[in-house]
């Protein structure tokens, strides 16, 4: 698979969009359905989730395998800390070294509500460690380091054999981004130091929070990598009092919701909305001078129709 930031670099204003995973074996009603998008010419990368909320659906990597197999797309593919112990993760990702899946987003992954929400989340590590590993160890031939465990008298933990891999991984890895959470410019800062290739953010409607974000972190960092700003066409009032409720940290202007209140058609004005958002925040970010290549992307939540209609304008701008 092709290099990811290389690709967002070379990518006038980069898309991004959120597919379905199957909750079988079996991919091929999924990539007959990405095949058939109207709009997938448009797109930059398609993401893949890794059990959003607990809920079981196929791995993401051999998903993404199958889709580059079948259709020529390119993939980000989501990896959570929630599910997996340190060994597992690696595992994993050798996995999909295998498979060449080699662009990620490392995220700590959300509280598990779905088909086992009495399991308990893993943990073992976070986002920030594991993006650190996969760039400073993996990338560079070594197996990552144990952080809990005491040190030995008798061995390096950072030179023993056992922690050299036969052939070191090529890895990009993304960061998640989070305008509403606190201290987060902080936070993003040190992903970008670990090694952070790209960020994609939280579900976002407020155009001045996103555009803070991005000139707070710019004034922590020497360089910072490209940034997705991600959002989802609303199709009800109902879905954004449920998105508002269910989700942490994605905050909805009064204007906005007042705008969505006010409207015959939800489904048109969230169309709307979306493109001047997008517009916003390139025109916002031009006028503070802020060098943060920017992106989009789009979380449908069953709304591929108006995913499309976004998507088409949005690749003009």
């Amino acid at each position: 698979m092709s290099d990811i930031t290389k690709i967002i670099a070379d990518d006038g204003f980069p898309i991004t969009y959120e597919i379905p995973s199957t909750r079988g074996g079996d991919v091929s009603d999924c990539i007959d359905k990405v095949k058939n998008y109207d709009f997938l010419k448009y797109l930059t990368a398609v993401n893949i989730c890794n059990n959003p909320i607990g809920l079981v659906r196929i791995d993401p990597a051999p998903y993404a395998y199958m889709l580059k197999k079948h259709i020529d797309v390119e993939t980000i593919v989501h990896l959570t800390c929630r599910d997996s112990t340190l060994s597992g993760l690696q595992k994993w990702l050798l996995g999909a070294q295998c498979l060449n899946v080699k662009n990620l987003l490392a995220m700590s992954g959300d509280v598990s509500m779905g088909d086992y929400p009495a399991e308990k989340m893993v943990g073992h590590i976070n986002s920030l460690e594991l993006i650190t590993g996969i760039k400073k160890y993996l990338n560079q031939g070594k197996l990552m380091p144990e952080l809990s465990s005491k040190p030995y008298r008798t061995r390096n933990r950072y030179m023993n054999e056992l922690e050299e891999l036969e052939q070191p991984t090529n890895f990009k890895a993304g960061g998640v981004l989070i305008p509403a959470r606190t201290n987060e410019a902080e936070y993003a800062a040190k992903k970008v130091k670990a090694g952070a290739d790209f960020f994609q953010t939280q579900i976002c409607y407020d155009v001045g929070e996103a555009l803070d974000i991005l000139e707070e972190v710019e004034r922590k960092v020497d360089e910072m990598p490209p940034v997705l700003i991600s959002t989802t066409p609303l199709n009800s009032p109902f879905q954004m009092n449920t998105l508002i409720e269910s989700i942490p940290q994605v905050n909805i202007p009064k204007e906005v919701k007042n705008r969505f209140k006010n409207t015959d058609d939800f489904s048109n004005e969230s169309i709307e909305f979306t493109v001047e958002f997008y517009e916003s925040i390139i025109n916002g970010a031009e006028e503070r001078g802020l060098k943060t290549k920017i992106g989009a992307h789009i979380i449908p939540l069953q709304s591929d129709e108006n995913s499309y209609k976004i998507i088409r304008r949005l690749s003009k701008l």
